[in-house]
């Protein structure tokens, strides 16, 4: 008995005391009130804010390690992708979740990771990565039906057919200071670079091209904060160019230590849009995770209660989840079941209910965990309750910022519990 109070005063100072942190300067400058709780709304269901481990926790064995690890010794990478629609697309819920590993790692500031200019692609962009371009930019995403374009694991592409185009971009953390970075990644289509040229304009910068991942590699002399890509067509012919993502970070990862959040996000996508990417696994190789956080199912579920299919909906998950264990077969795997909505702003959308039934299969089948945010929100129609208190906006869809920063919050408690408890379980060695 009191060996286990031991481990948990050891757990609760090793992983800090306080998980409602404030992030009062953000990428915009701008100073904000200290977020508010979820003991603060009577609507939420605190008591659901848990993982649930439906097939056991031998699956997360190797990241909880990891984790452990790295937060009682300060030691290792953990990758970590979170994978969704137009919530991750925004940004506000994994800029939240980056700052809060990050809040329990000592400060320490792994790798920026895998990141997505969107506003260069026409669309909404995170406030922590801004970007300047020029040229003739379109852009083309995964969840349009009517589009077909060469995606890779980001789902969305930037494309364009001048001769000559830059693309200048920074990558914000939670204090507004910027992320260092001595490699560069460039995703992009396998044929594009026989009739393009690609320049990082940075100080004794060299590149390899791995075409067996879908990008090439640039490693840079020194450590910069601000990525600058020169791009020309060398061949008339060579068709568009097209930029499917980009990863910061650095060239010796045996020394490189901390969390490295990966958020992939596009609007209005759903499982069937992933599926669609011909070199999402290709690409994968590009972050390698440990972790996958799986927040996909609002766009899936958003039809007609007599039109969803769950075993339809289930078998696409099969398909991505079989996909990334082709590049890491010990990945973990978090399902986040739909917060609630309403379909077309007038009825509750009882597909939900669908979803969370299947994440839980999902989990035991593959030996995962579920954060049950439908029920943590209060269920069935509870994103009134949350609109009305600022925290949900008018569409029922989507959370606002404050919203999304709270469910961060919680979610990341409760991955920090779960850790607690694994470490509580297998004692400190």
């Amino acid at each position: 008995m009191r060996r286990k109070i031991l481990i948990s005063c050891i757990i609760a100072l090793a992983l800090g005391c306080l998980v409602w942190i404030s992030l009062s300067a953000l990428p915009s400058g701008q100073n904000r009130p200290a977020p508010r709780k979820p003991s603060d709304f009577s609507f939420i269901n605190t008591s659901q804010s848990q993982l649930v481990f439906p097939g056991g926790k031998a699956g997360w064995e190797k990241v909880f390690s990891q984790m452990r690890r790295l937060y009682l010794d300060g030691e290792g990478l953990v990758s970590i992708v979170h994978i969704g629609g137009s919530h991750v697309q925004a940004g506000y819920l994994t800029d939240r979740m980056r700052a809060n590993f990050v809040s329990v790692a000592g400060g320490v500031m792994a790798e920026r990771g895998f990141l997505f200019p969107y506003k260069l692609a026409g669309s909404n962009s995170p406030a922590s990565v801004r970007c300047k371009w020029t040229g003739n930019w379109t852009g083309c995403r995964n969840a349009l039906s009517t589009s077909n374009c060469d995606w890779g694991m980001s789902g969305i592409t930037a494309s364009t057919s001048d001769s000559t185009a830059t693309v200048k971009l920074w990558a914000m953390r939670s204090d507004s200071t910027t992320y260092k970075f001595n490699m560069v990644r460039i995703m992009h289509p396998d044929h594009l670079p026989d009739g393009w040229s690609m320049k990082i304009d940075s100080v004794g910068s060299h590149h390899r091209h791995i075409r067996k991942y879908g990008y090439t590699e640039f490693h840079l002399s020194e450590y910069t904060d601000t990525l600058r890509i020169s791009i020309a067509r060398l061949d008339s012919s060579a068709g568009e160019f097209s930029l499917q993502g980009i990863y910061l970070g650095e060239q010796d990862r045996s020394e490189a230590s901390g969390i490295v959040y990966n958020p992939i996000g596009v609007n209005g996508a759903g499982t069937y849009s992933y599926l669609r990417c011909k070199d999402f696994g290709k690409q994968l190789h590009a972050v390698t995770p440990d972790l996958v956080i799986f927040g996909i199912g609002v766009n899936d579920a958003n039809v007609p209660e007599s039109d969803f299919m769950p075993e339809v909906y289930e078998a696409r998950y099969d398909s991505l989840i079989q996909t990334i264990r082709s590049v890491n077969p010990d990945c973990a795997f978090l399902f986040i079941t739909n917060n609630d909505t309403y379909y077309n702003k007038r009825y509750p959308n009882r597909n939900a209910f669908k979803v969370r039934e299947t994440m839980l299969r999902l989990a035991e089948k593959h030996h995962g965990a579920v954060y049950d945010l439908f029920n943590v929100m209060g269920g069935l129609g509870s994103i009134s309750d949350w609109r009305d208190a600022k925290l949900a906006s008018s569409d029922l869809v989507h959370l606002t910022r404050e919203g999304y920063e709270l469910q961060a919050d919680m979610m990341f408690q409760a991955i920090r519990d779960a850790l607690g408890d694994y470490m509580a379980e297998q004692g400190l060695e």
